[in-house]
């Protein structure tokens, strides 16, 4: 799926887009066009909002439109280029790259500050690298030309073009005329093909996309059905992109920032039933705080980013929801969302000691999601000291094939890395999380599921006392072999102590350590930047990883589970 970024307080798809496993055949670029008759046939008509389009871009980008310059991702070189464009280049075999270039995310500057200047200069210069994609594509295409995320920014694009064009507020020429009808028209066809809007958040795009070229061009025949299609299916892919507790249905706590946003920018178009998108994303906002770290981060779960989310963070409650301790000390904020299959044990805002506990197991499809049932991440004293392997990044080789393994998660694997199910098949549907309990001082935390394979049962409960201990326990039902896996943030030193199954873990300066008790049954094992096979890293960035270290508990086959304590010593 497709990595996000902000830019100027605007939520913009930015990566991850792999190529469609079967290529649309494309859609005629040469149709004769007789609509409208001329630009400035609108006069007056209200500008749209680039923004509620997906259009918008940063200061820097804005300052260098003109520059011939394409650099959508910072983890990327500068690539100059000129026109006419190579539109099948890849100048970094990155598939995300090219779905940018497809997405014309060069145009997004160039209109963002025509909408800001009214400077024809920006509006030409957009124009020219839409023609010049036409041109190329006019008999042949590359292979994410038609990606369907891709051809729905294109859409949007082509929409505003054309309308500041119809309204007379920019000047265009015959030819150019022509060749922006020819492109809506084509991208007016394939949008409205059966099946071709696909039910996972790049359909928000293609939808929107269509949608946006109907309100500009209704006179296209493909609007006839298009509109309708656009309403029906943006109605279609709310319902299923956020379930009825709130939270987003595809396993990453950043996608749901991301489908929020998508949401409000559309629905603030007034083209769709707002009242059909209220009461979700209410839901969704009320939910928003409670999927972030005691820092106000996203958890790296799933394809995340530990993204900042300050004033979502500062939406918390202050009242805390019960109390571990009869003086009414330690008292903790708790939310299962029993559909989306998270449960979160933390404090509440405003706290002295500030922690959290997220711990995770559902499966609602393969979209954005790892092998993590009941994984979890640990933030205490003023850091991450249990976390996941994160992201990484959608390039398929050795590193996105380790963070998409279950060995990269703070669960159980069986008898190997377990990579991800690529055929869509889950262990289990929707959820597998319990409700969290609260027993001698200690608030648990549990979940079961049947994994695939040979293993026929995992079941958890997490012991957390807030800046005093956690304690995994892990029953299985196995014929083989299994192995508790343990991420560090990077920057905490694990030693072994010389006790058999005793570690310890110094969380840094000014933070206390950790006592490690694993299960006498078991061995263990640590990894700390290992390559062969690949083990102790952390994604930090976009395509970074960082090494940490990473305790592996195994346990030999006839053992049917194993307890792990992490006690603070200070």
């Amino acid at each position: 799926m497709c990595r996000h970024f902000i830019l100027a307080g605007i939520l913009l798809v930015a990566a991850g887009c792999s190529a469609p496993s079967q290529e649309p055949a494309p859609p005629s670029l040469q149709a004769d066009i007789a609509f409208p008759a001329h630009p400035g046939d609108q006069p007056g008509a209200p500008a749209l909002d680039p923004a509620a389009l997906m259009i918008s871009s940063n200061r820097a980008a804005r300052e260098r439109a003109m520059d011939r310059v394409f650099q959508p991702r910072s983890d990327l070189p500068e690539w100059e280029y000129a026109l006419p464009l190579d539109w099948s280049a890849d100048p970094f075999g990155d598939l995300n790259w090219q779905f940018q270039l497809h997405a014309w995310r060069m145009l997004n500057p160039l209109a963002d500050q025509y909408a800001r200047q009214h400077d024809q200069a920006y509006f030409d210069r957009a124009v020219d690298i839409a023609r010049d994609w036409k041109a190329s594509h006019t008999d042949r295409s590359a292979p994410l030309s038609w990606q369907d995320m891709a051809t729905g920014l294109r859409a949007s694009m082509l929409a505003y073009l054309i309308r500041e064009a119809r309204a007379g507020r920019a000047a265009i020429g015959e030819d150019g005329w022509s060749d922006l009808l020819q492109l809506a028209r084509a991208h007016g066809e394939i949008l409205t093909r059966p099946g071709f809007i696909p039910d996972d958040n790049h359909g928000i795009f293609a939808a929107h996309g269509l949608m946006a070229l109907c309100q500009t061009i209704g006179e296209m025949p493909e609007c006839a059905s298009g509109q309708p299609l656009a309403v029906r299916r943006m109605e279609e892919l709310f319902a299923g992109q956020f379930l009825e507790d709130g939270v987003h249905a595809e396993h990453s706590p950043d996608y749901h920032w991301f489908a929020m946003t998508v949401f409000e920018r559309a629905a603030s178009t007034g083209w769709y039933a707002q009242t059909r998108f209220d009461a979700g994303l209410a839901r969704a906002r009320a939910a928003a705080p409670f999927l972030l770290h005691a820092d106000g981060r996203q958890p790296g779960l799933g394809d995340s980013e530990r993204t900042l989310r300050e004033s979502d963070h500062a939406r918390l409650p202050a009242t805390p929801d019960t109390c571990l301790d009869e003086d009414g000390d330690n008292c903790v904020l708790l939310r299962h969302f029993d559909q989306a299959g998270y449960v979160i044990a933390r404090s509440v805002r405003g706290a002295r000691d500030p922690h959290s506990l997220f711990f995770t197991c559902g499966w609602h499809s393969t979209i954005h999601k790892h092998p993590d049932e009941l994984s979890f991440e640990w933030w205490a004293f003023d850091g991450l000291i249990l976390a996941d392997s994160g992201k990484y990044g959608y390039t398929p080789d050795d590193t996105r094939a380790f963070v998409l393994s279950r060995a990269a998660h703070n669960t159980v694997s069986f008898g190997g890395r377990e990579p991800h199910q690529p055929d869509g098949g889950g262990p289990f549907p929707g959820a597998c999380t319990g409700e969290p309990r609260q027993e001698d001082g200690a608030i648990i935390l549990s979940g079961a599921y049947d994994p695939p394979g040979p293993a026929a049962r995992h079941a958890r409960e997490i012991y957390y006392r807030p800046g005093e201990s956690l304690v995994v326990s892990d029953r299985v039902e196995h014929r083989g072999g299994f192995s508790q896996w343990f991420h560090f943030a990077p920057g905490i030193d694990v030693s072994q102590t010389g006790r058999a199954g005793e570690l310890r873990a110094d969380l840094g300066a000014s933070r206390p350590s950790l006592g490690i008790h694993t299960d006498p049954a078991c061995s263990t094992r640590l990894h700390h930047g290992s390559r062969q096979p690949m083990q102790g890293w952390m994604s930090t960035g976009y395509g970074e990883m960082t090494a940490r270290y990473t305790l592996e508990v195994v346990c030999p086959a006839g053992v049917a589970g194993a307890e792990a304590r992490f006690e603070v010593v200070r």
